[in-house]
C-alpha cells in the first residue's frame, strides 16, 4: 500500500474496478479545496467506475448544483469562500431534487459527526481514508439512490 500523500488525508490505493455502465448515469461532485485530494479522489473512484465532477469551494459545490443538479456529494467541511456546512445548508433549501450529502472531513474530534448531520449531510467521513471506505460509502449512497 501507497503512504499517504503529503498533508492530503486521502490514501491511493488499487479500488475494486467496477462496471462503469452501472455507476456512469449518477452524477456525482467532489467539493475540495485540495488539489491533491481532488485528484487522489477522483482517481479513486474513477477506478471504481464512476464519473466525478470536482469544485475547489462550497459556492461553486452550491453553483454547480443548482444549475444541474447531482445526486451525491463529497463535501469536505473546512473549505475558503463557503465551508461544506454552509453549502450543505443552502443545497438544503433548494426547490430541486435533493443529493445524498457526504461529509469530508479531517476533524475526527467528539460532537463532528452530529454537527454534520446538523448542517444537513447524510453522512460522514474522515480524512485519512482508505480507497475502499471512499468507494463503500459512495456505493452505499449510489444504491440507494438507484433504488428510488
Amino acid at each position: 500500500m501507497p503512504p499517504p500523500t503529503s498533508n492530503a488525508g486521502l490514501r491511493a490505493s488499487e479500488a475494486p474496478i467496477e462496471n462503469p455502465r452501472q455507476n456512469g448515469h449518477l452524477r456525482i461532485l467532489m467539493a475540495e479545496d485540495n488539489s491533491i485530494n481532488q485528484r487522489v479522489g477522483k482517481l479513486i473512484l474513477q477506478r471504481a467506475g464512476y464519473s466525478i465532477d470536482l469544485v475547489a469551494d462550497g459556492n461553486e459545490a452550491l453553483e454547480a448544483h443548482r444549475s444541474n443538479p447531482y445526486d451525491v456529494i463529497l463535501m469536505d467541511c473546512q473549505m475558503p469562500t463557503m465551508d461544506g456546512f454552509e453549502a450543505s445548508r443552502q443545497i438544503r433549501r433548494l426547490e430541486q431534487p435533493q443529493p445524498a450529502i457526504i461529509a469530508v472531513t479531517a476533524n475526527a474530534l467528539v460532537g463532528e459527526r452530529e454537527r454534520c448531520l446538523n448542517a444537513g449531510m447524510d453522512d460522514y467521513l474522515s480524512k485519512p481514508f482508505q480507497a475502499e471506505q471512499l468507494v463503500a460509502v459512495v456505493r452505499k449512497w449510489v444504491e440507494a439512490r438507484t433504488k428510488t
